[in-house]
């Protein structure tokens, strides 16, 4: 029989953030797929591996060679947010997938500020403008940005400076690891900013306490 493809969410970066269900699943693996970073989470394992770069395309026709092994790919933070997930289900099919959850970034970011994520607004910047209106944003009093390049910070100075004073950005930078940095600014500051390819940007309302 074909073992299913394994999705692995292994989250924000640190090895401690890893659940032991995802440990088990990549110790049991025959190819491991992921980004560079995430291969090397796992040293000790010896099962083949398949980095994950910019074309996606190539990596699942690569899968395709090892369809009768058992697959785990590996994906940062939580499987379901803004993933790798969705183009493995897609091309493989969602029934023969297998989907362990992972710790988010926007969890950990949430819980360095002391904040609950019920009635929080989760946006990805990356690649290109997320399709939302000002309008739209105004409605939510916290606000998560998935960034990490420059036109994603540029896209979310732009939006604070829309959104006006009654709202103010914190920059959550390398979460979970040694060089993690959290940071209050305006704007101009963030568009100045060089910030780190982790990064989360939160603009938080005024009402929101931290």
């Amino acid at each position: 029989m074909t073992p299913p493809i394994i999705i692995a969410g292994c989250g924000p970066g640190h090895g401690d953030y890893l659940t032991a269900a995802v440990r088990n699943a990549v110790t049991d693996a025959d190819v491991l797929i992921g980004a560079r970073h995430l291969l090397e989470l796992f040293p000790e394992v010896k099962a083949t591996r398949l980095t994950v770069g910019a074309d996606i395309p190539a990596v699942l026709v690569e899968m395709e060679k090892h369809r009768d092994q058992q697959m785990v790919v590996l994906v940062s933070g939580d499987s379901g947010l803004f993933s790798l997930a969705r183009r493995v289900q897609q091309h493989f099919g969602r029934e023969h997938c297998q989907v362990i959850p992972g710790i988010s970034s926007v969890q950990v970011a949430c819980a360095r500020l002391g904040i609950d994520w019920n009635d929080l607004r989760i946006i990805s910047a990356h690649g290109r403008a997320p399709e939302t209106t000002v309008d739209e944003l105004r409605h939510w009093h916290k606000i998560a940005i998935l960034a990490g390049t420059r036109a994603a910070t540029e896209w979310a100075a732009d939006l604070l400076d829309q959104l006006g004073t009654d709202y103010r950005a914190v920059v959550c930078e390398n979460l979970t690891l040694a060089e993690e940095k959290i940071q209050q600014c305006d704007a101009t500051a963030l568009r100045e900013a060089s910030l780190a390819s982790r990064t989360i940007i939160m603009l938080l309302h005024q009402e929101v306490t931290l």
